[in-house]
């Protein structure tokens, strides 16, 4: 694949014809995929072996009767630990780990030439969300640690033709805002809090001369007063997430022009992608909210089958953009819970509360507190002028919240958990994982 592989592709709707093909080719081609590789799986893999042996090739996408896999198995199976999971005795691949922001990262392995492979998703993505061969990009994903995106993405970038400026998480500000305005570049791509946080910087040092019209996200979700705050302080005009995986994993969905937040067209020439009903076991009809598992049948130095993601979505209409790749909405990660008294707060609910708050950012933490044998929530924000909140809003806000959650109520009522308390912090003062700069957004503190 050369340097220019897109510059004839600059007219054209879609990146490939997988995006427009019609339901019966799709499906024939996911039915023999999946089949090919649980075979595999079960034939190669000794973790696997007796694990997928009530496969029905006759029926390859029914895996309702196959067990899941969640990160604490997999942690167990791959090098350091294991090497249950491999399928083959092999030396060329590359160790990376996970970005998590509690406990010790998983590890994850992938052969040079799956390396290679995710160039395609990658740029298929990046494509539908307006990205061309002209951009001038700068990559301001994590770097070191073994952490993988910064890698890939570097790679996609060389070979989609852009003007590619390497930065990553770790270049000062005042680096990064010089490079803006003497090289003219026009797009940065990142992890939400670092791409916000160095065009933060840039404001305070001037934006004269800085002119960046796309912002492609990811590791983060974006939220509403963050997309009003790129497109009014910094001119944005495209802001999207041209890539939704994991490293356990692989790409699972992608946006295109069309798709709102938390929207995504799925990568199912890539991924086998279910949305589970986690007390039924059964697939979700269109609508139904349960857990996303990925089957990605292009991993085969360590498969993994019916990996629990940790996301919750729910599968939604075709897209008026024309794909016909399935789209499916996230709706928050199903672990971004904490259990208060009785009541489960997921993030989610407080960060809607919260966004139509024009004083608040959207960068938002929750913890719970232990003390005396009580519960606490307590929920951090960040807004650009913490000293101009006033009692008022925080009073407002806690009303608003309190409302929302009558379980809470009465557990204060009955002073079985201690009063919420609600901490307005300046921009940038939440803490961020020191290897990716992704936001903590949920502590348990207990």
């Amino acid at each position: 694949m050369s340097s220019n592989f897109l510059k004839d592709k600059d007219n054209t709707p879609f990146y490939d014809s997988w995006e427009s093909l019609n339901q019966e080719r799709r499906n024939d081609f996911i039915r023999e995929s999946l089949k090919k590789f649980i075979t595999s799986c079960r034939d190669n893999s000794p973790f696997y072996q007796e694990r997928l042996a009530d496969y029905d090739p006759k029926n390859p996408t029914d895996l309702t009767k196959l067990p899941t896999m969640d990160s604490d198995t997999l942690r167990d199976l791959v090098p350091p630990v294991s090497f249950k999971l491999l399928s083959r005795e092999v030396r060329d691949y590359s160790v990376f780990q996970s970005g998590g922001t509690t406990g010790f990262p998983k590890t994850t392995l992938f052969s040079h030439d799956e390396l290679e492979n995710l160039n395609l998703p990658n740029a298929r993505g990046f494509y539908a969300m307006g990205l061309r061969a002209e951009d001038r990009v700068g990559n301001l994903f994590a770097v070191g640690g073994l952490y993988m995106t910064f890698i890939h993405i570097n790679r996609m970038l060389q070979q989609y033709g852009c003007m590619n400026f390497p930065f990553s998480n770790q270049t000062a500000v005042d680096f990064i805002h010089q490079a803006l305005r003497l090289y003219e570049v026009n797009c940065l791509t990142g992890i939400t809090s670092v791409v916000l946080n160095a065009l933060r910087g840039s404001k305070k040092l001037g934006l004269d001369g800085i002119n960046i019209k796309k912002v492609y996200y990811g590791g983060e979700h974006i939220y509403p007063a963050d997309k009003e705050e790129l497109k009014s302080d910094f001119g944005v005009e495209v802001i999207g997430a041209p890539g939704y995986g994991t490293v356990d994993t692989w790409y699972i969905g992608y946006q295109c022009e069309h798709s709102p937040t938390g929207v995504f067209h799925s990568h199912d020439d890539q991924c086998f992608i279910e949305i589970v009903n986690e007390e039924t076991g059964k697939s979700c009809k269109k609508g139904e909210i349960g857990m996303v598992y990925a089957t990605p049948f292009v991993r085969t130095l360590t498969p993994v089958v019916r990996y629990k993601v940790g996301d919750r979505a729910r599968w939604i209409d075709d897209c008026s953009c024309g794909r016909t790749t399935p789209r499916f909405e996230l709706l928050g990660r199903g672990d971004d819970i904490l259990r208060i008294g009785y009541d489960s707060v997921d993030y989610n609910s407080i960060q809607n509360i919260v966004t139509p708050f024009k004083e608040l950012s959207g960068s938002i933490q929750m913890e719970k507190r232990r003390l005396d044998g009580k519960d606490q929530l307590i929920i951090r924000i960040e807004s650009d002028h913490p000293e101009a909140v006033g009692s008022d809003v925080i009073k407002k806000l806690e009303e608003t919240i309190l409302a929302s959650r009558p379980t809470i109520t009465d557990h204060l009522k009955k002073q079985t958990i201690h009063p919420l308390k609600i901490e307005i912090l300046a921009k940038g003062s939440l803490p961020r994982n020191p290897r990716t700069g992704k936001l903590m957004r949920v502590v348990d503190a207990i």
